[in-house]
């Protein structure tokens, strides 16, 4: 007997087992509303039906088991005691599955996250298919919420409360053969034997009662265990950490660390109903929705590559060319090597004591040994590196990154030798974080194959890739670069030429603003600690370090000429570059750095020939919560021009590519989420007051007066997207 459903299929077989086939529409299965009443409707009838003896649970798709909980769901709810409510419900579906009375067993193949590893939990026993994309976990905490249909209240005692605080707190998955080693799956099979095995276990199970009691008595161990381990000591530990790490803006972790406790301390009921409080609150909240919208955004860019790229499969980049051996060159050399292109990189460094070649292969060697990678698999990447001589053989490549030195008339010349060389179908592309691509592309003959590709450094951490058009960049161009850009794992964002494109002439004015205060006489590390404090992932004089004052200064002088005076650079960087100050790479900058690259302490000259000052004590909370205004709230007017001048034409698209690219604080969203929630009016009263008390003579943009004017937000209320 066949039942047919729109996404849940149930299948009585007559061996007495029930086969129930997941499929949603779509590429992948969640758990929606309609999906969580289907399973009930059918749970309902397998409990009330005698003929069935053992229930299998498996995927209808070749490659993916279950994404979770359908988000779009959970952004729309507004009340926590709605969400709490659904949480809940769900809960109560799994307890039914949980306490069936006959055996269950469930197949894993691809992806088991979220609600879909919840599901997996109340199963007898998990047998999952050794396929690579076979990955189970818990991501909630990452999306500012906590695992709600039983994550947290199962998974210890599954696992053990340490393996299970790793994997909620972490949210990272496993993959097959570390879940089997966690005991997280029982067996794991080919793809094409998972359904097979799966009901030859559900028959083993049924035949002997003796085996289905020891497969339940095993999720008891655990909690045994935990006992002799004194849970509360491990529980202590993993919230004084998280509340080190998240300094209070993420309350996820500690949520979770709560709903383990309480269900460990007063038994499974009172911990899933303390579990579906704490999920219904962090669901309503603005950091899980700010979180979510965030992950929607980086997979729309995701995706957008994606389709963009399928568009060229006809002439697919398989070898990609590096132009340049600095720090940056190098770095984008090995990542294309990792991510399997054939590298032809090309040095530009003519110091006769340093190989670059020598010291690329020494970074492949010494960063993949620290991934774990065999002997084998290290030498198949670097027989993909090859170096490059004779600029003639660099014909051979579909893409070319240029990395060289910050200079129009070098990228120029070298550019428009490559175009004498390269094949027709080969795009150029320059990592300059400067200069006008409008510009570089002005002497090329075929100016329509050239780009940006800006990446930023530390390139192996930075996720976000800007691609920068100009008039004439064709369409096919930018589809391959995209695609190179997903295939190196970073998430492109697509930007207009402008000056400083998108992430730079933002980070520029947050860190002019930091010289401003400076220059003011406020002290260095208030300056930093405050920004700290507000969430960013480092203060402005930090980043300053990280990108380097060479860098930074010569985006600054581009912003200068570019934008105007609201970007003329106060009286302190100019004696800053006197004092010949670079950054981490040189190992002193505003702050002195050792040679593992641990920060010390502020650069002595700054206070004793600059006169700048550094404090010994915090800053008072007014104070500190003033520099944030200060530091913050131009960026966002920044921001506001940028799509006034079509640099991007979507508020997400500046909120990811800061987040990304700057660690703006994902909680707050990204700079224009963050100024929604301030209101606009008071952005507008409090930039006044700011660029009056500077003396710097700037105006607010035309766009923040014309939002106020007309009571508009950058995201439209109903439906939080952009307006």
């Amino acid at each position: 007997m066949t039942q047919t459903k729109q996404q849940v299929i149930l299948r009585k077989k007559a061996s007495g087992i029930a086969v129930v086939l997941l499929d949603c529409p779509g590429k992948l299965n969640s758990l929606s509303s309609e999906v969580t009443a289907e399973l009930e409707q059918t749970l309902c009838e397998l409990e009330n039906d005698s003929s069935v003896k053992a229930l299998v649970l498996v995927s209808g798709k070749p490659d993916t088991f279950l994404s979770g909980a359908d988000l779009r769901e959970i952004v729309k709810v507004t009340k926590a005691e709605a969400a709490e409510e659904k949480s809940r419900q769900g809960q109560d579906i799994l307890n039914r599955l949980a306490a069936l009375g006959k055996p269950t067993v469930v197949g894993i193949n691809g992806i088991c996250l979220g609600g879909g590893l919840e599901l997996a939990l109340s199963f007898d026993q998990r047998i999952a298919s050794d396929c690579e994309s076979t990955l189970l976990g818990l991501p909630e905490v990452r999306l500012g919420l906590i695992p709600g249909m039983g994550g947290t209240q199962r998974l210890p005692r599954l696992i053990g409360l340490q393996n299970a605080l790793e994997m909620i707190l972490s949210s990272e998955p496993v993959n097959v053969s570390r879940a089997l080693a966690l005991g997280l799956v029982d067996e794991v099979v080919k793809p094409d034997e998972l359904l097979e095995r799966c009901q030859e276990r559900a028959l083993e199970l049924l035949q002997s009662t003796a085996e289905r009691k020891r497969a339940l008595a095993d999720r008891k161990v655990a909690m045994i265990q935990l006992e002799e381990a004194k849970w509360t000591k491990v529980l202590a530990t993993a919230e004084r950490s998280m509340r080190i790490k998240t300094r209070g803006n993420y309350p996820a972790p500690l949520k979770a660390i709560e709903a383990i406790r309480n269900g460990l301390r007063n038994g499974i009921e009172l911990g899933l109903k303390g579990e579906a409080k704490a999920f219904g609150d962090l669901a309503a909240s603005d950091t899980a929705k700010n979180l979510i919208a965030l992950f929607f955004n980086t997979e729309f860019a995701r995706q957008t590559a994606a389709m963009m790229s399928a568009k060229m499969q006809t002439n697919p980049v398989s070898t990609v060319a590096v132009i340049g051996s600095g720090a940056m060159g190098t770095a984008i050399a090995e990542l294309a090597a990792i991510s399997g292109y054939r590298v032809l990189f090309k040095q530009t460094n003519r110091n006769p004591q340093d190989n670059p070649v020598d010291r690329l292969r020494a970074l492949i060697v010494r960063n993949q040994q620290k991934a774990k990678l065999g002997e084998a698999e290290i030498a198949e990447i670097l027989q993909r590196v090859e170096p490059v001589v004779d600029e003639r053989e660099l014909a051979a490549a579909d893409l070319i990154i240029e990395a060289v030195f910050e200079s129009e008339e070098l990228k120029h010349e070298l550019f428009e030798r490559l175009e004498s060389i390269i094949s027709a179908d080969c795009t150029l592309a320059s990592n300059t974080s400067s200069l006008s691509i409008n510009k570089l592309a002005s002497r090329l003959a075929d100016s329509g194959r050239f780009l940006g590709m800006h990446f930023f450094l530390p390139v192996d951490r930075m996720p976000l890739v800007e691609i920068i058009s100009h008039k004439g960049t064709k369409r096919e161009a930018l589809a391959r670069a995209a695609g190179v850009v997903s295939r190196l794992g970073k998430i492109p964002t697509m930007v207009n030429d402008g000056s400083g494109f998108l992430v730079n002439r933002l980070l520029c004015t947050y860190i002019i603003e930091a010289a401003r205060l400076a220059e003011s006489g406020v002290p260095l590390n208030w300056i930093d600690d405050s920004a700290v404090e507000f969430g960013m992932a480092m203060g402005p004089l930090n980043v300053l370090d990280e990108v380097g004052l060479d860098v930074a200064f010569k985006v600054a002088d581009a912003l200068h000429e570019g934008c105007g005076e609201r970007f003329a650079p106060p009286a302190v960087i100019g004696k800053t570059k006197e004092l010949g100050l670079i950054g981490k790479k040189t190992g002193t900058g505003v702050y002195s750095w050792d040679e593992s690259g641990r920060r010390l302490q502020f650069d002595s000259r700054l206070v004793s020939e600059i006169g700048l000052v550094v404090s010994d004590q915090k800053p008072p909370a007014e104070r500190q919560a003033w520099i944030v205004e200060r530091l913050i709230y131009p960026m966002i007017d920044e921001a506001a021009r940028c799509l006034a001048d079509r640099i991007v034409r979507k508020p997400r698209e500046i909120d990811l590519a800061m987040v990304l690219g700057t660690g703006f604080p994902p909680f707050r969203g990204g700079p224009l989420k963050y100024a929604d929630s301030i209101g606009i009016g008071n952005l507008r009263a409090r930039l006044e007051e700011i660029y009056r008390q500077d003396g710097s003579n700037r105006q607010i943009s035309e766009s923040i007066k014309k939002m106020e004017a007309e009571g508009r937000r950058f995201y439209s209320r109903s439906t939080d997207g952009d307006e």
